[in-house]
């Protein structure tokens, strides 16, 4: 199954997602309108089936673990929703496929939540907390603090939490883009190129960061998440534009299944990776390795975090890191483009 790649710079997304999507949509269809699938202990009347399409980073356990949970558990089709789902190696790409109406949900790292936070989409569920973004350094460079980088080649994709972590490093370590050579990859083209020394440093993310750590254990980590107490690296479930203003049922259904089946994975954590396995083809230890560095939040708690405004804190402070790196020019409000209402309702439907 070929899956869609990120490209260099952004505007040459748009052109080439109607080609990636073609080679790398993969299809899951309820056969039949659901028997039961009420929105409440007190409504028994079956739910028209609704389409929804979605998207999700198949190499990562915050992503594909969801859609194999969701598969696994047949939660769409206790949803009624008849959906598709859609791979990707990364979030970016999949805003630009909801800018052309091939998706309407996906799942983002923290490092892409510029795309929602500037109008490209809406978040309508939080997701983990990450420890998985690095900036890792060749065994035999001599880097090894954040100081060290002045004068380095750095491979990083582009608008993605690879961005974020680099910037975060290099301005505690006082310096700039100027002090670096930057070279904008591809995610899995980041590892190629740590691995045959073509570059110094990866600005990386799990489970990549991994696949060097393992090609070349003597690799040195030169800063990661924990360094940043300030920053919550908050992934998310996004829709698009569209589907926020036209497909709300589908959405709230939507949410039934991400509130089940998060609430699964935390107390089911080991199926989950295995699901996950067998749905992408992504190691065990590999997806393993993922979930023991993000924090899944029980959708109780995401609940009560969407009314007494952390959530919006959490999202509020990523904006703060790139308003300062230049992803985003002026700060914005996470109440315009983070949905809690949306939750709220899947909750109340799923008790």
């Amino acid at each position: 199954m070929n899956r869609p790649q990120s490209r260099r710079r952004w505007a040459f997304l748009t052109a080439g997602v109607a080609v990636a999507l073609a080679l790398s949509a993969c299809s899951t269809s309820t056969p039949a309108p659901p028997t039961d699938t009420s929105t409440s202990a007190a409504t028994s009347t079956p739910r028209e089936t609704l389409k929804i399409n979605v998207g999700y980073i198949d190499t990562s356990i915050n992503g594909v673990g969801i859609i194999a949970a969701a598969n696994k558990l047949d939660l769409w089709k206790e949803a009624g929703l008849d959906v598709t789902l859609v791979p990707f190696t990364n979030g970016p790409t999949q805003i630009t496929a909801m800018q052309a109406e091939q998706i309407d949900v996906g799942y983002i790292g923290g490092g892409a939540t510029w795309l929602p936070a500037t109008g490209n989409a809406v978040v309508i569920a939080p997701s983990e907390m990450s420890q998985g973004d690095v900036v890792l350094a060749q065994g035999d460079s001599g880097i090894k603090t954040p100081q060290d980088l002045k004068g380095a080649k750095i491979g990083l994709p582009e608008g993605g939490s690879g961005e974020m972590i680099l910037a975060l490093t290099l301005e505690k370590a006082g310096l700039t883009d100027a002090d670096v050579e930057k070279v904008y990859l591809d995610p899995p083209s980041v590892v190629s190129a740590f691995v045959s020394h073509q570059i110094d440093v990866a600005a990386i993310f799990s489970p990549l960061s991994n696949q060097i750590l393992d090609a070349l254990p003597n690799t040195v980590t030169v800063s990661n998440n924990a360094a940043f107490p300030k920053t919550q690296f908050l992934g998310s479930w996004v829709a698009s534009n569209g589907a926020a203003a036209n497909k709300q049922d589908a959405l709230e259904r939507f949410l039934e299944v991400y509130i089940k089946a998060n609430d699964y994975r935390i107390s089911n954590t080991a199926d989950v990776v295995k699901w996950a396995s067998e749905e992408s083809g992504a190691p065990v230890d590999q997806l393993t390795g993922q979930a023991a560095i993000s924090t899944w939040t029980p959708s109780a708690q995401i609940e009560k975090n969407n009314q007494d405004g952390t959530t919006y804190d959490q999202f509020a402070s990523l904006v703060d890191v790139f308003v300062k790196i230049g992803r985003m020019d002026a700060k914005t409000d996470p109440k315009n483009w983070v949905n809690v209402d949306l939750f709220s309702k899947a909750l109340a439907a799923t008790k």
